[in-house]
């Protein structure tokens, strides 16, 4: 059930693959920045952060399998 789950992300991401650097990068500085700034950051771009690299992960590694 993962193995066909990985699949489905990387069929996704092979047609996405364009949008998911650019959304790492821009919220995984965001979280930064957030958390450098407040002593209380949201969690909201660490999260997303999290998904578009686990998205660019499995996209990379799911069609492998």
């Amino acid at each position: 059930m993962l193995m066909e789950l990985m699949k489905g992300v990387g069929i996704f991401y092979y047609w996405t693959w364009f949008l998911w650097p650019f959304i790492f990068v821009f919220s995984f500085i965001d979280a930064i920045s957030e958390a450098v700034k407040d002593e209380d950051p949201s969690e909201k771009s660490t999260i997303i952060a999290a998904v578009s690299l686990l998205i660019i992960l499995a996209g990379i590694n799911g069609l492998n399998f």
